[in-house]
């Protein structure tokens, strides 16, 4: 269930919020800002979501975070392919 929740999370995360960021970023290093705050972010909700786990008496936290970070390695691969895909589609907009 923790395992699930995760990967759910982390495809929400790493799918959405470059979408959201890479208009509000200038061209030049949109995609990399959008990519690394993404990971970071998806980073910090993986951990605030073993520690809830951990309160809520589901899982250990150590155990939970360990199964949130092998979701996390998702976003490695999904969150610069959307914000390529959000740039690309924002290029076509302006043109």
């Amino acid at each position: 269930m923790v395992l699930g929740i995760f990967i759910v999370l982390t495809i929400v995360i790493g799918w959405g919020l470059p979408q959201i960021l890479i208009p509000r970023l200038p061209d030049g290093m949109a995609v990399l800002i959008a990519s690394v705050a993404t990971l970071a972010i998806g980073a910090g909700v993986v951990w605030v979501g073993a520690q809830i786990f951990g309160a809520l008496g589901i899982e250990e936290p150590q155990s939970a975070f360990d199964r949130g970070f092998n979701a996390w390695k998702l976003m490695l691969l999904l969150a610069p392919a959307s914000a390529l895909h959000a740039r690309k589609t924002r290029a076509k907009e302006t043109s």
